[in-house]
């Protein structure tokens, strides 16, 4: 096999996955803060994820699940596996997703479809459901599973293997434990289903596509096979109905009282408080947050935000603090703010990009005055403390005691990735992704009455005088994505682009 560094960029590209393969991810934190654990491939060209863990104390990595020894052949996934990959950009293979009890004494996962579990503290891996299983999660006493198979929700009991359906219902157009099309590729919402805190139910929605236009698609790259009929929901046209449902592990159903809204947003349910909603109507032009009573499925309004445009949906809120304060998003004279209690305690000029985690203290994401900068904070009682130290793009995981920091930056390819505890560096987790060989030359521009940030990038070695360029305009085509960003990374695409001859405008 060709060596990847001597292949060319587009190929070395498609075979490192866009250069993602190698990096850790999806990171969870041990309770005591003695380990995390992870996910990362073999290598920068393998596409398989295996489970692994990083002692803090020592900084030794342990491979926990090996996807290549459990699963030696191809992957075989169930449909709705592979629209929940698609809606979640997930390219890579093996172990893509887990989840882990409170108590960190069971990881549960699906590979190929099949359920397994993980004694982390045997290291036992144990084979539960051979076949078709989607988004497997522990209750928080780790005593249960549940999982979506045949757009159904199912409850594992795994000390005596009853396994059993949670709503019988007929029909192909009715979903239950999955996030419907619009939630999961429009509004970062990937679950479908919420463990409650004691363990006892769960909190699921039930989405019907029925009304859903529908598209046919065909294979061009197999044409023999038979087109594909889609159910869509086009712009303008009607969306999925959605609705929930608490629903016991003793059998019992409770159904949410219906509301005016279009969109679930957001659920959150913890110890903090009841269940919160966050729903939107068609336009999005205002965001309810509802407390539910998991009682007789009643809401009641908590907290409302209204916008002439819209309202944009900020990731990890609303939430419940542990001693029962709410935490929202609101805007302040322009400046997106992370209020607790209906106090702001983000100062101004600091706009919030997400809300990583709530505990005693909160992480979040956000940008001070550079936008192409995303840093990672901490709130101290009534301040904020930044953990990320150098410019650049940084994605925090864990909690505010203990934080994974993965850093992106101009200075380098690929992510570091550090461990903080109470701020200060502790551990680092190696990274294996492979380096593009690609230095951007680039140009920061800020353009326009509205200060749009741009990057103007030239071929490499070009001077002025060898003359004009032909100018390639390289956007994105919608208004969620952020181009412009401190990360080398970033800007490969457009590099390469401009290469051939080209100066590439890139702007938000």
């Amino acid at each position: 096999m060709t060596d990847v560094d001597d292949l060319p960029f587009l190929r070395k590209q498609a075979r490192t996955q866009r250069f993602t393969l190698g990096a850790p991810k999806e990171f969870r934190v041990a309770p005591d803060g003695s380990r995390v654990l992870f996910l990362r491939a073999e290598s920068g060209t393998d596409p398989r994820h295996s489970l692994w863990s990083a002692d803090l104390a020592t900084g030794a990595e342990t491979k926990l699940v090996d996807a290549a020894e459990l699963l030696p052949g191809e992957e075989e996934l169930p449909a709705e596996e592979r629209a929940r990959r698609e809606r979640a950009r997930e390219t890579g293979g093996g172990v893509v997703h887990y989840g882990v009890d409170a108590g960190f004494t069971v990881a549960v996962f699906s590979l190929s479809g099949k359920l397994y579990t993980l004694d982390l503290a045997s290291g036992e891996v144990t084979l539960r459901v051979d076949g078709s299983v989607i988004d497997p999660r522990p209750s928080p006493a780790g005593t249960h599973v549940a999982y979506v198979q045949d757009r159904r929700l199912h409850v594992l009991e795994l000390a005596t293997g009853d396994d059993r359906v949670l709503v019988e219902e007929d029909g192909e157009d009715i979903t239950w434990g999955l996030a419907e099309f619009i939630a999961a590729e429009e509004m970062d919402r990937t679950r479908g289903y919420w463990w409650a805190p004691d363990g006892r139910s769960v909190l699921a929605e039930r989405s019907d596509r029925g009304p859903v236009p529908r598209w046919t698609i065909a294979d061009p790259a197999n044409p023999q096979h038979p087109a594909n009929v889609v159910a869509y929901p086009a712009a303008g046209t009607t969306n999925a109905l959605v609705s929930l449902a608490v629903l016991g592990l003793d059998g019992s159903r409770v159904d949410v009282e219906p509301g005016e809204w279009e969109y679930l947003a957001s659920v959150h349910w913890s110890a903090g408080g009841a269940p919160l909603l966050a729903v939107q109507p068609r336009d999005q032009k205002r965001m309810d947050v509802l407390a539910l009573d998991v009682a007789d499925g009643s809401t009641s309004v908590v907290h409302t935000a209204a916008d002439q445009h819209w309202i944009d949906i900020v990731g990890g809120v609303p939430a419940w603090t542990p001693d029962g304060r709410l935490v929202t998003e609101g805007m302040v004279d322009g400046d997106h703010r992370l209020f607790v209690g209906g106090e702001a305690v983000t100062p101004a000029g600091l706009q919030l990009r997400a809300v990583l985690d709530v505990g005693e203290e909160i992480l979040f994401s956000a940008s001070e005055a550079d936008p192409t900068q995303i840093h990672v904070f901490r709130t101290e009682g009534a301040s904020v403390r930044r953990l990320s130290t150098v410019d650049g793009v940084h994605v925090g995981a864990g909690s505010a005691a203990v934080t994974v920091l993965s850093s992106w930056s101009l200075d380098y390819s690929g992510p570091r990735v550090s461990v903080l505890r109470d701020g200060e560096p502790v551990a680092s987790i190696a990274v294996s992704t492979v380096d593009p060989d690609i230095v951007p030359n680039l140009t920061w521009l800020t353009l326009g009455e509205r200060g749009l940030r741009a990057a103007l990038l030239l071929p490499r070695g070009y001077e002025p005088s060898e003359g004009r360029l032909p100018v390639l305009l390289d956007p994105y085509g919608g208004p969620h994505a952020q181009r412009v960003l401190q990360s080398r990374n970033a800007f490969l695409t457009s590099q390469w682009l401009a290469d051939q001859g080209f100066a590439v405008l890139v702007a938000d």
